[in-house]
């Protein structure tokens, strides 16, 4: 009887060495276990790295919103709810107006930026919005 307990022991031991070893990652990777059953509400089926990396962005603006929500609920706590969050949209407004968000191939929404002065799709200029008073909306056609 001991020698059937002790070997089942060692197997156990064994599994779970396996085990262990198999979901242990040296770098933080989506790859893991624990990360893809975390991430899988984020997911379409299909296993790709593009996926990976769009749920894994998606977690962290969970894990951020969350961590703001907490931060809120506290200093709602301690009366200052108000101030924060005003103080948050300032630093959320400020941080979407950052500098890099357009690629150098993206023309810019003022024409003046652009190569030719040329305007984007959808842009209202002088002409066109005389065109429309004078003639109505069906006169502009797409060029």
């Amino acid at each position: 009887m001991e020698k059937e307990l002790e070997k089942y022991r060692a197997s156990r031991a064994e599994r779970y060495r396996e085990v262990r070893k198999s979901s242990w990652k040296p770098s933080f990777s989506l790859e893991g276990s624990r990360i893809r059953k975390i991430t899988k509400w984020f997911t379409r089926p299909s296993f790709s790295d593009q996926n990976n990396e769009e749920a894994f962005s998606w977690f962290i603006l969970f894990l951020k919103f969350l961590f703001w929500s907490l931060l809120w609920g506290f200093f709602i706590q301690i009366e200052f709810g108000t101030v924060f969050f005003f103080v948050s949209m300032f630093y959320w407004v400020y941080a979407s107006m950052q500098a890099g968000s357009r690629k150098a191939w993206e023309p810019s929404a003022y024409s003046v930026f652009n190569e030719n002065c040329e305007a984007i799709d959808g842009t209202l200029n002088a002409e066109q919005f005389e065109r429309e008073l004078k003639f109505g909306a069906g006169s502009v056609s797409a060029k």
